[in-house]
């Protein structure tokens, strides 16, 4: 019996061979959460309505009326979330994406920007979820999130690409954190 725990012991201490492939793949990249809100009507009106409260004196009843309204924007507000998470990508397929831009749309610059900048958000989505928790995991292409773009408020969509160009670009800040031996910078 000691002779097979020692073959074991042997045989765990020996050196394996591994697939670096499959050691990085879809673990290479950071994940982050985002949350953003389609309501930009109320988050306008609120925006005003709070402004006015702040002129206002609290004992005046037209300060009750608007502090009331307020909370029902908020929550109309909070209705409207929409959580997307976010994978970070790599080098191949920014040069994919790349490649499909110039394709596509060559010498169009705004046309260019609008399809990289789609296509690169769409590749850096996992999931969507709604307010309750549904979730929609499909693959979505550059068209689908153009309709997104166009259709949410501008700083939603402006969350998503900085979350993207922050998920995307993350080597620039591993790159600062440690040397070139991989050890962290003191």
């Amino acid at each position: 019996m000691s002779d097979n725990v020692i073959e074991l012991v042997q045989e765990a201490q020996k050196r394996g061979k591994f697939s670096l492939a499959d050691a990085i793949k879809g673990r290479a990249y950071p994940e982050k959460s985002v949350e953003v809100y389609l309501d930009a009507g109320s988050a306008f009106e609120l925006a005003d309505i709070t402004e006015e409260l702040k002129r206002l004196d609290p004992e005046d009843a037209q300060y009750a009326e608007l502090s009331e309204k307020v909370l029902e924007l908020e929550a109309k507000i909070l209705e409207s979330k929409i959580t997307f998470d976010m994978r970070g990508v790599g080098q191949e397929v920014v040069e994919k994406i790349t490649a499909e831009a110039n394709e596509k749309h060559g010498e169009d610059a705004e046309g260019w920007a609008k399809y990289y900048s789609c296509a690169l958000v769409a590749s850096n989505i996992v999931q969507v979820s709604d307010k309750d928790g549904n979730v929609d995991d499909s693959k979505f292409t550059a068209d689908e999130v153009a309709i997104l773009r166009g259709a949410m408020p501008i700083d939603a969509w402006q969350t998503l690409v900085e979350t993207m160009q922050k998920l995307t670009l993350a080597a620039s800040y591993f790159d600062a954190v440690t040397d070139a031996g991989f050890l962290q910078k003191s």
